[in-house]
């Protein structure tokens, strides 16, 4: 389960010594295995794979799991049917985010939660805090199950054994492993289309199921000139696809107004926690998220502080160099007057360098991403 005092996923056998490694979140994971700049590149151009099993995995069940889920998300999981997933917030009640994560609707007593794996006893204090009274199991279910992301344009044809051809985008399906439950979600977090796949009975005293699909997948993976994948292509390729990570584009200090993601939160509904100060920061925005890349050849990170005019208008919050864009280009939260088109200065490394303002996603969306046209 750990090594040298570092968590370690079920599956970590299977890959340990075919990549580089690096911790994060309390967890020894891949950071790339042929190298970030080929594996954002197979992802957009094929399919990549990717152990994601150090996420939170939390099931909910019983009469009261919708009415908790109502209370403390800003989306309304009871206008979904089952077989929907569903991405929202839990905010704390000055409108700040405690975590984003991804609900998966099984029926209205019966759903799993995807959340931030350095969030999770966080998320699980606020539940358990929030459901006082309820008639609601909230049950980690990490350590029994592992998840894989399959992600890219080839991922439909490599999982077609897996009948996947029914899934619609943002739904799932459960299907059968060798006598373990899988759930087969058309999610990720890559911006392109592809697949998540959870694995139930899945342990680190008994992981040869989820070391058996990994190995598998790997090997599918190679058929369509895919690659294993690491945290490198990982945050690269979110980044290009404009997704936030929590404590840097979203935090208990950045809502999700500010951080321009307000069509997933449902003001129609009559409460949620933190629903009076996010219509209070709709009300008086003074900031805003933007889309920068850089003019010159240069690698803005976080914290890089955003110049126009002289003036300081915002900083950087996430920042890397896009392989599809040959550029370096940033999240960055800044003043709400800016707009797309503006050109600013990021200063990186006491030098500023110019940048302009566009949108999101970074890439042509003909080209990349699951709104590709089709050849």
């Amino acid at each position: 389960m750990s090594k040298a005092g570092v968590k370690v996923t079920q599956i970590f056998p299977s890959y340990k010594d075919s990549c580089k490694l690096t911790e994060f979140a309390g967890y020894l994971l891949p950071l790339y295995f042929k190298g970030i700049i080929d594996e954002v590149l197979a992802v957009r151009n094929s399919v990549g794979v990717f152990d994601v099993s150090h996420m939170g995995r939390i099931e909910l069940q019983g009469d009261d799991a919708s009415n908790l889920l109502e209370n403390i998300l800003t989306i309304s999981v009871t206008k979904g049917e089952p077989g929907r997933a569903m991405y929202g917030f839990m905010c704390n009640e000055r409108g700040g985010v405690v975590d984003d994560l991804i609900t998966y609707k099984h029926t209205d007593k019966k759903y799993t939660l995807v959340v931030n794996c350095s969030n999770k006893e966080k998320d699980l204090a606020w539940m358990r805090k929030s459901s006082g009274g309820m008639n609601v199991e909230i049950k980690d279910i990490t350590d029994e199950s592992i998840l894989i992301a399959v992600q890219g344009p080839s991922s439909s044809k490599m999982l077609d054994e897996f009948g996947v051809g029914d899934i619609k985008r943002f739904r799932f399906n459960i299907r059968e492993y060798y006598g373990n439950e899988m759930m087969i979600a058309r999610t990720g977090y890559t911006g392109e289309d592809g697949y998540e796949l959870l694995l139930r009975n899945v342990t680190h005293s008994n992981p040869d199921k989820g070391i058996r699909l990994w190995k598998h997948l790997s090997e599918s993976a190679a058929i369509f000139s895919g690659l294993n994948c690491g945290l490198g292509a990982r945050d690269t390729l979110r980044i290009e696809a404009g997704l936030p990570l929590h404590g840097n584009d979203i935090s208990e200090d950045i809502s999700p107004v500010e951080a321009g993601l307000e069509r997933f939160v449902d003001f129609q509904k009559t409460k949620f926690i933190g629903k009076d100060a996010l219509e209070e920061i709709r009300e008086r925005k003074h900031r805003t998220m933007v889309a920068l890349v850089l003019k010159e050849n240069i690698i803005p990170r976080s914290h890089c502080r955003v110049f126009m005019g002289g003036e300081e208008v915002g900083i950087v919050t996430s920042g890397t160099y896009s392989p599809v864009l040959k550029k370096g280009i940033a999240m960055a939260l800044v003043n709400s007057e800016l707009k797309k088109g503006d050109l600013c200065e990021v200063e990186v490394r006491g030098a500023r360098w110019k940048a302009e303002i566009t949108g999101f996603p970074f890439y042509e969306v003909e080209k990349y991403g699951y709104r590709r046209r089709s050849n």
